[in-house]
C-alpha cells in the first residue's frame, strides 16, 4: 500500500471506556500491513471463487472517502484488499468501538473507533475529517451503522457521519461502493464489487448524497439480477 508519505493524524495506543472523551485511534504498523496483505489475499482466495470489480475509479489526486454497504463481517477485508489493488492510499476504516475491540489488530492496518452517542464520537468525527485533508489517504465508512442484508432495497444512512465531510474543509473524492455476493451453481460465492465516482468534490448536501447512493445501489441490484 502506498502511503504517499503524507501527514496523517497522530497515533495513540490508548484504549478507554465509552464515557471518556478519548477514542481508539489508528496505529499503522508496517509489519502488520505486510503480514495481513498476504493473509487477506489467502483467505479471500480460500473462501471466494473470484472477485469481480465493475466500474472505474478516475484518480483526481484528492483524498478518497469510500462509502459502502455493510453486509457482512467481511466488509473491512474487502475494502482493504480493494485499496491495495486499486486506490493505493493510506488506509483508514471507521469501526464501531465494540467491534474494533474484538479485532484489535485492525488498528495496525488503519482502523479507528466510533462510539455513537458517547462523548468520544465527536473526536472520532473530527479525527476522520483530518484524515480527509491529506490526498494520500482513503477513509472507508459504512453509513448504515450496522450490518444489513444485501437485499435491502433502500439504505438508511445515519446523519452523524456527514459532519466528517462538512468539517474536512477541502475537496474530497467520494466513491460509492456496493458489495454483493452470489453462489449460482458453484460451491464458493463470487464477490461482485460495484464502484461509482460521485461527481461533486465539495459543497456536499446530505440528502443529495444519500439519494445518489440509493439510486446507485438500485442499479447494482438490477445488474446483479441479470447475472447467471
Amino acid at each position: 500500500m502506498n502511503s504517499h508519505d503524507t501527514e496523517v493524524p497522530p497515533n495513540s495506543t490508548r484504549e478507554v471506556s465509552p464515557n471518556s472523551r478519548l477514542m481508539i485511534e489508528a496505529d499503522h504498523f508496517w509489519l502488520h500491513r505486510l503480514f495481513f496483505s498476504h493473509y487477506f489475499r489467502f483467505i479471500l482466495w480460500k473462501d471466494f471463487r473470484k472477485i469481480e470489480i465493475s466500474g472505474e475509479f478516475s484518480d483526481r489526486g484528492l483524498p478518497v472517502m469510500l462509502i459502502g454497504n455493510h453486509i457482512s463481517w467481511w466488509d473491512g477485508f474487502f475494502s482493504y484488499e480493494l485499496n491495495r489493488t486499486l486506490f493505493k492510499r493510506r488506509f483508514y476504516l471507521m469501526m464501531l468501538e465494540e467491534q474494533l475491540k474484538k479485532i484489535s489488530f485492525f488498528r495496525k492496518l488503519g482502523a479507528f473507533s466510533i462510539d455513537p452517542g458517547s462523548r468520544s464520537a465527536i473526536k472520532s468525527v473530527n479525527y476522520a475529517s483530518e484524515i480527509l485533508k491529506s490526498s494520500g489517504n482513503i477513509l472507508i465508512i459504512f453509513p448504515q451503522g450496522k450490518i444489513k442484508s444485501q437485499y435491502t432495497t433502500e439504505m438508511a444512512f445515519l446523519k452523524g457521519w456527514f459532519r466528517i465531510l462538512k468539517n474536512a474543509g477541502a475537496p474530497v473524492h467520494v466513491v460509492f461502493m456496493a458489495n454483493l455476493t452470489d453462489y449460482f451453481s458453484c460451491r464458493k460465492p463470487t464477490l461482485y464489487v460495484y464502484l461509482e465516482d460521485y461527481p461533486l468534490t465539495e459543497g456536499f448536501i446530505l440528502d443529495d448524497l444519500s439519494e445518489s447512493y440509493n439510486l446507485f445501489y438500485q442499479r447494482c441490484l438490477e445488474r446483479q439480477k441479470q447475472l447467471s
